[in-house]
């Protein structure tokens, strides 16, 4: 039996979430400091779409989940803080139970959250760039450009190191779930009474 576990909207936000912070990543870092013969400007305007891709992506999510009255399946809030311990014993091979913690488990919540903040941090640091008139003002919170340059060099280094992390929550919670964020379905043994 196949049950839909990722509906059409998530998998095209986590798609293009995955593809945007990808790409912003090799062209952030490129950026930083180029190698080879790509075209800077190019590389930087194609940098400043994918961000603005992924900041109307983010704002499509949190509009979809609120809508729909899912954010607590996506969303870190208080009531998931108790489900910690369990969730790193499991996690650490300490226990070998499963908690059951509904669609995403309190590790997963951590990251979405995380990313979702990390992004619109992102958002309002690029401001100093779109308004180049205000640079000065919108910059001075972040200690100028250069503490700009610092905060997305932070970002990139968060994604890059909790990246593998949410594939091993992906993969150890039940590997099977991978499929449905290409296909939407996860097959289902049905229950013998």
């Amino acid at each position: 039996m196949k049950l839909l576990l990722q509906p059409l909207p998530v998998r095209i936000f986590h798609w293009i979430m995955a593809l945007t912070i990808s790409y912003l990543i090799v062209t952030g870092l490129y950026l930083h400091d180029p190698w080879g013969m790509l075209a800077y400007g190019v590389m930087r305007k194609t940098h400043t779409i994918a961000g603005i891709i992924l900041l109307l992506n983010l704002w499509g999510q949190i509009y979809y989940y609120l809508v729909t009255g899912k954010y607590t399946e996506v969303l870190f809030t208080p009531h998931d803080f108790p489900n910690l311990r369990s969730f790193f014993r499991y996690a650490l091979f300490i226990t070998e139970n499963h908690p059951n913690y509904g669609r995403y488990n309190p590790g997963q919540k951590v990251l979405f959250t995380s990313w979702g903040l990390a992004t619109l941090l992102a958002g309002v640091a690029a401001l100093p760039y779109f308004f180049p008139e205000y640079a000065v003002w919108l910059s001075r919170p972040f200690g100028g450009l250069g503490g700009i340059r610092i905060i997305f060099y932070g970002i990139t280094m968060f994604f890059l190191a909790t990246i593998p992390l949410h594939l091993y929550l992906a993969l150890t919670e039940e590997p099977a779930k991978l499929q449905a964020m290409f296909s939407g379905y996860i097959n289902k043994e049905p229950k013998v009474k």
